[in-house]
């Protein structure tokens, strides 16, 4: 009734002083009249009859009678509320248009129109009785029902269907425990969607979640209720691990699990030459227990082994120190200590070492003619060789080989060179 009897006084008001032109506005009451701006009032121009309006959360759809008078340009659109005065937000250029959607408005709030017409050499008519619309209210806030904790490389949201049937998308916010933003993560379409997985999440990190209703007309809600979701853990760095350095081209890695036993699904070996180097997968296994084999002798790896778990969860391997292993090496050669050249023989007498020679290969090269011959005599088990199979004014070469339990040869000697002499 208030604001009825003020649109009275408003109209009253605006004919007392429709003689004035220019750009004053007036006002009663605390309200505000439109402006005519540059424009000159004309109380004989037609004023826009059968001002309706419809609305919606934030549209107000406004629809008048057209005026026929050729002496129209168009329309002037006014808008006021409560706590401003009115003011221009249209100017239409077509007298024949006779509908306008006010947009972008907010919600359950009481807006009041009028409409004039005008010439195109600057004159206004009367406005017309304002018409007063009401905005829908606001989206209610939805209600989020459960954030999951531990499940792997994700977590999961589950919310009410939004009762209020305009709602056309739901927006999910995240924020990170350590930080005050919340950031969108997602937009979801359809009111029935009642679930998110949100996938870029850190092993075992705590986020806090709210989500936001959005309607046709892009109306959004505030935010829902909070909460916090984290997801599964990664398996436990294996810290107890132990490779072998004393076998023949074979290297066995023991370790001991760091989760319980029913956690894990396998293990990954991975192995590299170098201990800073690129590590690449060597064997998934489901025990505790791996022997590398080699084809040489003297090899080394260095070697990270991590837990998987039954949802593919692996432990850190970045977080994993790498362990040491080796195969055995060729030894030092043997030490000739003495050639003896006698009248038709040549003979040879070394020392081993490092002790742990089993047996020994003996080297022989010559010329015969054009032509290089090479005799090897293995498992040679004495440290004093005779060869008595030389000729006068061949030169020889011989050099010796130990050869230890595990059949691993070692380096060769130091070659020694000798002739049969003429007396």
């Amino acid at each position: 009734m208030k604001n009825l009897t003020k649109i009275i006084l408003l109209t009253v008001s605006l004919l007392i002083f429709s003689g004035c032109g220019g750009s004053k506005n007036y006002s009663l009451g605390g309200i505000q009249l439109p402006s005519f701006g540059e424009k000159k009032l004309d109380r004989s121009l037609p004023v826009v009859k059968e001002l309706k309006a419809k609305t919606d959360m934030s549209k107000v759809a406004l629809e008048w009678q057209p005026i026929k008078d050729k002496r129209i340009a168009g329309y002037r659109v006014f808008r006021g509320d409560n706590k401003n005065g009115f003011r221009l937000i249209a100017t239409i250029k077509d007298r024949f248009q006779s509908h306008y959607v006010d947009k972008d408005l907010y919600q359950n709030i009481n807006y009041t129109y009028k409409v004039s017409s005008y010439t195109n050499d600057g004159r206004v008519s009367m406005v017309s009785t304002a018409k007063i619309a009401k905005t829908g209210k606001k989206l209610s806030a939805p209600i989020i029902l459960e954030a999951s904790k531990n499940y792997p490389n994700r977590v999961k949201l589950i919310w009410k269907v939004h009762p209020d049937r305009v709602t056309d998308a739901y927006i999910v916010e995240r924020k990170d425990l350590d930080k005050n933003k919340w950031r969108r993560v997602a937009t979801l379409k359809d009111r029935l969607t009642v679930e998110y997985i949100d996938k870029d999440v850190k092993p075992a990190q705590k986020y806090s979640y709210r989500i936001r209703a959005k309607s046709y007309e892009n109306v959004i809600s505030n935010p829902s209720n909070i909460v916090k979701g984290f997801s599964k853990k990664l398996p436990n760095v294996i810290t107890w691990v132990k490779a072998t350095d004393n076998l023949p081209r074979m290297i066995n890695l023991i370790w001991k699990s760091a989760n319980a036993q029913k956690e894990v699904d396998h293990y990954n070996i991975y192995s590299s030459s170098l201990e800073n180097s690129m590590f690449t997968l060597l064997k998934s296994t489901k025990e505790t227990k791996f022997t590398d084999r080699f084809t040489s002798d003297g090899d080394i790896r260095y070697y990270k082994i991590t837990s998987v778990d039954h949802d593919g969860l692996e432990s850190p391997r970045s977080e994993t120190k790498a362990t040491l292993g080796a195969t055995i090496g060729a030894s030092r050669g043997p030490n000739i200590t003495k050639v003896i050249v006698q009248a038709n023989s040549i003979s040879l007498e070394w020392q081993d070492l490092d002790g742990k020679a089993r047996k020994y290969t003996v080297v022989k090269k010559y010329w015969d003619g054009w032509r290089a011959k090479k005799i090897k005599i293995t498992d040679f088990k004495k440290t004093k060789f005779t060869d008595t199979k030389v000729k006068l004014g061949t030169k020889y070469t011989y050099y010796i080989i130990a050869v230890d339990k595990h059949g691993i040869e070692s380096r060769p000697s130091k070659e020694v060179v000798r002739s049969l002499e003429l007396k």
